[in-house]
């Protein structure tokens, strides 16, 4: 057992030494996490807030409470609308010259037609992005229904109680995805490019050769790869901190059992996949694919779930749950940002239980590599 050990140790010290000595390694376990954070942080606040220009031809009061209404509305983190300008010429101008996306308009005779309780307001729009137009539509029939109860009382009362004491943010939700794609790239690329340099330096046959069993080489790289991608790890959740004010509410025992287990699963298709492949570029570049594929369709099972009404979009969610990273991605989010674990347990067993089969996997796949070495090796 110490002889085994040894050896583990021994593999964990080369591969930190050729981490140091090799910068791009090093590099390349950070720059994607940060792309994306980059990304985000360029797409969450134009999706919180949407601008708008306001054509008041009424110029009563009745047409400026409403335009105190949408202008007030937000959500937790951000208002709903971004008002341009309420001047009528200068936004009928800007929405003909398509200069402005969309254009809400307060006929003349707003308040007469509010007296008679008849009164509307038109919503145009220059914009083909359907997301981008719901959102606009869904605001402002909420903004009409405020003034509506302002001016009338509300026809019914909602009552609601709140099951989480604060509502989730945009910015929370995206962290927390970011997070966890973080850390299954890091975990994936660190442990993949740990086990094919061995193949690239041609210093697999010994490695293989060493009088020790396939297990502890799987493991020595393993521990390597989740060792070198805890610095990346650490500095994509200082940026998510300090950039997005990313704020995790669940207990840390638990938050840290998630990514542990992540990270896990991670190493285990990064050593699969360095052993199958046997070259660092391939590896290199399929693993980030791959971990940027698992992201786009495991971390946004839940939103392709409210989409899943029919059309490819219902195969694409379906293939989703077949994914282990899913769970993942879940229950990271649920404990991140609520604190729930209702489904922890389920989420946990999926995502060890796939760990433990790829790293068999990986420990099977490097018993049968000596046979399969080529002459320069």
């Amino acid at each position: 057992m110490r002889e085994t050990w040894a050896a583990v140790g021994a593999i964990v010290v080369k591969d930190w030494t050729r981490f140091f000595r090799q910068p791009f390694f090093m590099v390349i376990s950070v720059i994607i996490p940060l792309v994306f954070i980059f990304f985000y942080s360029l797409i969450v606040p134009v999706s919180a807030t949407n601008p708008i220009m306001i054509a008041d031809e009424d110029h009563t009061p009745a047409s400026a409470q409403f335009i105190d209404a949408m202008r007030d509305i937000r959500s937790v983190e951000a208002p709903y609308y971004e008002i341009i300008t309420t001047d009528a010429t200068t936004t009928r101008e800007a929405f003909n010259d398509q200069t402005a996306l969309a254009m809400v308009v307060i006929p003349d005779g707003f308040a007469d037609d509010v007296a008679a309780g008849n009164a509307q307001v038109e919503l145009h729009l220059n914009n083909i992005n359907s997301d981008y137009s719901k959102n606009l539509r869904l605001r402002l029939d909420y903004a009409t229904r405020l003034v509506n109860d302002q001016l009338a009382g509300p026809v019914v009362e909602i009552k609601e109680t709140s099951w989480l004491l604060v509502d989730p943010t945009m910015l929370g939700y995206i962290s927390t995805s970011l997070l966890l794609f973080g850390v299954l790239y890091a975990s994936m690329v660190n442990t993949g490019l740990n086990v094919a340099s061995e193949w690239n330096d041609r210093t697999v046959k010994n490695l293989l050769l060493a009088p020790v069993g396939r297990g502890a080489l799987v493991t020595g790289k393993v521990l390597s790869g989740l060792g070198q991608s805890v610095l990346s790890i650490a500095l994509v959740l200082l940026v998510l901190i300090v950039g997005f004010g990313f704020q995790p509410r669940g207990n840390p025992l638990l938050m840290a059992g998630i990514v542990l287990l992540t990270m896990l699963l991670g190493a285990g298709i990064g050593a699969l996949a360095g052993v199958l492949s046997k070259k660092t570029l391939a590896v290199t570049s399929g693993l980030i694919t791959v971990a940027i594929l698992l992201f786009l369709v495991s971390g946004n099972e839940d939103s392709m779930r409210g989409l899943a009404w029919g059309q490819p979009i219902t195969a694409l969610w379906q293939f989703s749950l077949a994914l282990p990273p899913t769970y993942a991605f879940g229950a990271a989010r649920s404990l991140f940002l609520t604190g729930e674990t209702s489904t922890l347990i389920r989420d946990l067993a999926i995502v060890a239980s796939a760990a433990a089969v790829l790293l068999s996997l990986a420990v099977v796949a490097l018993r049968r590599a000596y046979s399969n070495l080529s002459g320069g090796q």
